[in-house]
């Protein structure tokens, strides 16, 4: 690419270019005003000389005609004091010698002096009026060989008292045929228009002095400007120059040219042109580095907005500045808004002293790295994390704000207490059927035995008593060792296709007295009624019926017992049994499914009542879980599958 002036004298020569069309402009602008200003100086003149000689008409018309008429005979006419045409031409005449540049005519078709005689634009413009009847004038600029001409006309019609003179010759008045003979300006009809006023002023004079006031003001505009064009480009040369050179270093550093060296075989004009090249040059380069930020930013935006894991941004003063989609869902706010009017990063943590420490050890400039924290959603709800935090510092050290990484791992925690539990439900399960089988053979001997001797003593109502307890704490123990051995999944189920709400009808049936007794009230909401799934009816009972005795036992003062359930989907069915009694603590709900764990007082029960549910729903291939607040009530929550998950 080849420059064959400099940047700046193509500037300079484009302004140059606007200068003249603006002087151009202002006197095109200044001609159209004077031509408007003297075309209606024009105009008003006219009008007044128009309006004189209709004067003239008038007065001629209606008082010294009647005057004439009543002091001379009748049927006499003296033309020049009765004749409105004569007086009118006759005084405009005179006014003419005072202002010569005005020309009056009284033009007519057919008139009786041939000084009125109308040429073919008057009688063009005749025509127009009785073709215009509505129209009382026209004025308009006219061009004839001898120069330009302002025009105004105002058409004249035939009035009936007209007729005495423009009617049939023979009635006109003797004086006006002898002047003027028989011929001319006869036959005239009412409302027609026969001739017109029309005045003339010339207008080339004018329109030169316009031209030369124009080209006046163009002239000496363009000559005034270009001056202060001159002087405008000697001050740019003299404090712009030095300061074009430092930026001219500047650009090209950044566009990697020196300065002064021809780039791309360039020819450099002055440092304009080449402050313009290095500009080209900057720009370019940075184009290329926006495209790149621009694909980075999108990149780690994506990143961003798609991570699993809450990534958090704060600044100085420890404001949200942002925060991803999972950030978002893991605080449970409702948008960007909320997260942003949040006053500071402490009302994030469970505990402040957590927070503080936190701060402290990143405005330090330390990292942390998958910390186990806990957090606060909006509502209050605790939130297990692991959280990496890092600090953001300027060159100079000072503190910008924080990044922060949360990982959500509350289910984790969840999944692995559940697992814990499991294993060690496991573990308890093994040990209760090693110890059922261990100690069932020795029961079943001592059983045999306490028979035996009973049969022999029939004589002896001490040893017969005795050996009746020895009996029935025998027969007390195998009923824990079967309940164990129901716990550690030893027994086999029998399945078969059930309706599990008529099984949970007659456990309410039989319990009926015992829940009024204890003042239960006991409600049920089975959307599910009619669905049948594989069960062995002894041991759902007995399932239900645990569950049912312990909220009655929980309701020492009445309460409600409610019985629901649902299609969680097309494969399982979810029964939950909840009650108003006195809640589980936290502790406890780690427990309960524990083989002899109780809460309840000495004697009223073994504790083998939720472990052997327990062992019956794991059975039936489902799930049990607890949901209760202390003071509140329980909910045990039971889901089967609809078809075996497993065949032997």
């Amino acid at each position: 690419m080849k420059r064959s002036s400099s940047l700046k004298n193509r500037f300079f020569t484009g302004a140059s270019a606007i200068l003249l069309l603006f002087c151009s402009v202002v006197s095109l602008m200044e001609y159209t005003w004077l031509s408007d200003q003297v075309e209606e100086q024009a105009a008003h003149n006219a009008a007044r000389h128009l309006a004189t000689a209709s004067a003239i008409r008038t007065y001629a018309k209606d008082v010294l005609r009647p005057v004439m008429e009543e002091e001379l005979a009748p049927n006499r006419f003296v033309i020049e004091s009765m004749s409105t045409s004569f007086i009118s031409r006759e005084i405009m005449k005179n006014l003419n010698d005072s202002f010569p540049e005005f020309t009056y005519k009284r033009a007519a078709g057919n008139p009786r002096n041939p000084l009125n005689r109308a040429d073919a634009f008057e009688n063009d413009r005749i025509a127009w009026f009785n073709a215009h009847s509505e129209e009382t004038q026209w004025e308009g600029m006219i061009t004839r060989s001898d120069g330009s001409y302002y025009v105004k006309m105002e058409p004249i019609s035939v009035e009936p008292e007209c007729l005495r003179c423009h009617g049939i010759p023979e009635d006109a008045p003797r004086e006006l045929r002898e002047r003027y003979g028989d011929a001319a300006s006869y036959g005239y009809k009412v409302g027609d228009v026969v001739a017109a006023d029309t005045l003339y002023i010339p207008m080339t004079h004018y329109q030169i002095q316009i031209k030369e006031k124009a080209w006046g003001v163009f002239i000496v505009g363009f000559i005034a400007l270009f001056c202060l064009m001159g002087l405008f480009r000697m001050l740019f040369n003299r404090t712009v120059h030095n300061r074009l050179s430092h930026l001219l270093g500047t650009f090209s550093r950044i566009s990697g040219k020196p300065h002064g060296t021809p780039a791309d075989n360039l020819s450099i004009g002055d440092e304009v042109d080449q402050l313009a090249l290095a500009f080209e040059d900057a720009a370019e380069n940075l184009e290329k580095a926006h495209n790149n930020l621009t694909r980075s930013e999108s990149k780690f935006r994506r990143l961003f907005e798609t991570s699993p894991n809450a990534i958090i941004l704060f600044g100085p003063d420890d404001r949200i500045t942002d925060i991803n989609r999972a950030g978002l869902s893991l605080f449970m706010l409702e948008s960007m808004a909320e997260a942003l009017s949040i006053e500071a990063f402490h009302t994030l943590f469970w505990d402040g002293r957590d927070a503080t420490a936190v701060d402290s050890q990143i405005k330090d400039g330390l990292m942390l790295y998958e910390k186990e924290l806990s957090m606060v959603d909006r509502f209050g709800g605790r939130i297990d994390t692991l959280l990496t935090a890092s600090g953001l510092f300027d060159d100079r050290g000072t503190y910008l704000g924080m990044e922060m990484v949360v990982r959500d791992i509350s289910q984790q925690k969840r999944i692995n207490a559940h697992l814990a539990q499991t294993e060690k439900l496991a573990s308890i399960g093994q040990l209760a059927a090693g110890f059922a089988h261990e100690i069932n053979n020795p029961l079943g001997v001592i059983s045999c035995y306490a028979d035996l001797i009973d049969k022999q003593v029939e004589k002896e109502p001490q040893l017969k008593e005795d050996v009746g307890v020895i009996t029935k704490h025998a027969t007390l123990c195998k009923n824990v060792v079967e309940s164990l051995l129901n716990f550690a999944r030893v027994s086999r189920p029998e399945f078969l296709m059930h309706d599990l709400h008529g099984i949970l009808d007659d456990i309410l049936g039989i319990l009926r007295h015992r829940m009024e007794k204890g003042r239960v009230t006991a409600t049920t909401d089975f959307a599910a009624r009619g669905v049948e799934l594989p069960l062995d009816p002894e041991k759902i009972r007995q399932l239900f019926m645990n569950l049912i005795i312990n909220a009655i036992q929980a309701m020492d003062g009445g309460g409600t017992i409610r019985l629901s359930s649902r299609l969680v989907d097309a494969r399982h069915l979810e029964v939950s049994v909840a009650d108003t009694g006195n809640g589980i603590s936290q502790g406890d709900q780690k427990r309960i499914f524990e083989p002899f764990f109780t809460t309840k007082e000495k004697g009223v029960g073994t504790g083998l009542g939720l472990s052997v549910s327990y062992g019956i729903v794991k059975q039936h291939e489902g799930s049990i879980q607890v949901e209760s607040t202390a003071g509140e009530g329980t909910r045990f929550i039971i889901t089967l599958p609809l078809r075996p998950q497993h065949t032997d």
